[in-house]
């Protein structure tokens, strides 16, 4: 396990009570991000779900895989965080449903491990990788023929500074095609991680080199919760916190989330 790996594991499993804490992730819909309509809006998955295969990479609790996993699918639900995973697995048992739950790193999933897969699914966990292009390309792999990749990551453009002027709002961006990373920092102003963001045609590549044909790319606009009284956004907004909340004005103008649909011929 490299240095990266470690150090990413070490991090997810010390906030991962406080982040299922904060936020409030459904089993009633395949989420892709903070805000956004889930699958039941968006129509990304695949039609036949009973009896597919699916793997689920950078997890977290594995919400989406407890979801596929209530529609019939067989599921492998994969995290660098074993602290994460304990928390899917606690909810995987209170909701009666069979997922496998597997604490290893995205760069170390391959074909000859895992097996071929139906979906390979991921939310917001290939900018943590420090090779994404190679990583994407052992998904592509391990997808049977005709297979689907969805990946959903941070929005390049998300990176920028939003900033509020006298009489209206807007974003500065210094470099489109050099996204600014976002770090996180302990106690001590240290650097704990860093998810590095990248521009549309730079991913757009990773999935061309795979040999994957990109179906769709969607850059969803957020649901409106400031009509959803708040007691109630938990339960209609798919992943939602306070936190994320916090930019909902911002996300009406600038996407937050770009997702990729592709298929392997």
């Amino acid at each position: 396990m490299n240095n990266n790996v470690q150090h990413l594991g070490q991090y997810w499993d010390s906030i991962a009570d406080i982040y299922n804490d904060a936020v409030s992730i459904t089993t009633k819909d395949f989420h892709y991000g903070p805000l956004v309509p889930g699958d039941s809006d968006l129509g990304l998955l695949p039609a036949q779900l009973n009896g597919a295969r699916c793997l689920e990479i950078g997890a977290g609790a594995g919400h989406n895989s407890i979801f596929l996993a209530k529609a019939g699918a067989s599921c492998l639900a994969t995290d660098i965080s074993n602290k994460q995973l304990d928390h899917g697995r606690k909810i995987a048992a209170s909701e009666k449903v069979e997922v496998e739950f597997s604490c290893i790193a995205m760069e170390e999933l391959s074909l000859a491990k895992h097996g071929s897969f139906d979906l390979i699914h991921s939310s917001y966990a290939i900018t943590f990788s420090l090779e994404p292009g190679k990583v994407i390309g052992n998904w592509a792999e391990m997808l049977k023929p005709g297979g689907t990749l969805i990946i959903s990551t941070g929005h390049p453009l998300f990176t920028g500074e939003w900033l509020n002027l006298d009489d209206e709002q807007g974003l500065f961006l210094t470099n489109y095609f050099q996204p600014q990373p976002d770090i996180r920092y302990d106690e001590n102003d240290e650097e704990r991680v860093r998810s590095n963001f990248h521009s549309i045609s730079t991913m757009s590549e990773w999935f061309y080199n795979a040999g994957l044909v990109v179906e769709r790319i969607l850059e969803p606009e957020p649901i409106n919760i400031d009509a959803i009284p708040k007691a109630q956004r938990t339960s209609q907004v798919p992943y939602y916190s306070n936190g994320w909340a916090e930019y909902h004005e911002q996300l009406k103008s600038i996407p937050g989330l770009i997702i990729f649909k592709c298929r392997k011929l």
